[in-house]
């Protein structure tokens, strides 16, 4: 037992104490085996803590509009509803892909990184922002009736969102269809694609697609304001404009 552990001590004093270059090509051999897996070590610890500051974020922005929902659908108030119904949405989608982001991007398990990433995949390109703010939506901004500029703005926001997604979904058409849906019925050009996908590219891509939401956000942020207004659920409870914005109203008479 003891001749062992001498003799691989002395196999290790022989390697260390070898030509220089061969330790050199040793030591880029390995770097190049476990470099990746070293990064993903190193960078856990930051992107956990990055992660949880923007999940609580979320979290507490979710159970605020979560809030709101609830009651204005006590009040059956279905133009506050139509107008929460995509916040909701966009943080629903938001909030799974952060869930799973930490293990996406530093799990040492190869094949769960894969998973995570064909999720993404799916999920952004599954997002279906047309027919949220479809005819429900269009008739809340409609009875609200936000300024010209406001319309204009979150028209050009959504066609720049719905442009920017067509680019992405090409760019996921391939994992969604055949890694995750399984449409393809060769097995080895599945496993080949999977082992060959990109988790911090097809994380930069839903993040394309998050950069074209963000300009929507201050302006929905901006119509639930607007909404809150107490004229808005008198209106909505009576199913006509007899009421009018007192502040528009105090507003003027100062000008």
């Amino acid at each position: 037992m003891v001749m062992d552990e001498e003799e691989k001590l002395g196999g290790f004093k022989r390697f260390i104490s070898s030509d220089p270059e061969v330790m050199r090509r040793w030591w880029r051999i390995w770097g190049i085996r476990n470099g990746n897996a070293i990064g993903r070590w190193l960078s856990r610890r930051r992107i956990i803590r990055d992660t949880k500051v923007n999940t609580e974020a979320l979290v507490a922005a979710y159970e605020s509009l979560l809030y709101a929902y609830r009651e204005a659908e006590k009040m059956n108030l279905q133009h506050n509803m139509a107008v929460y119904r995509v916040g909701l949405y966009l943080l629903t989608v938001s909030r799974d892909i952060a869930s799973i982001k930490v293990d996406l991007l530093t799990s040492h398990d190869w094949w769960l990184r894969k998973l995570l990433a064909r999720n993404v995949a799916l999920m952004i390109y599954e997002v279906d922002m047309h027919k949220v703010t479809g005819t429900k939506f269009r008739a809340a901004i409609d009875f609200f009736s936000p300024s010209k500029k406001f319309k204009m703005d979150l028209e050009d926001a959504l066609s720049n969102l719905a442009s920017v997604h067509a680019d992405v979904k090409s760019k996921l058409a391939d994992i969604r269809n055949y890694t995750i849906a399984h449409r393809d019925a060769d097995a080895m050009k599945q496993h080949r694609l999977i082992r060959n996908i990109n988790e911090v590219e097809v994380i930069r891509i839903a993040g394309e697609f998050f950069s074209a939401a963000n300009p929507i956000v201050p302006l929905l942020v901006e119509l639930i304001r607007e909404s809150s207004g107490m004229h808005h659920p008198l209106n909505q409870y009576v199913g006509k404009k007899r009421f009018k914005n007192p502040n528009r109203k105090k507003s003027s008479a100062v000008r």
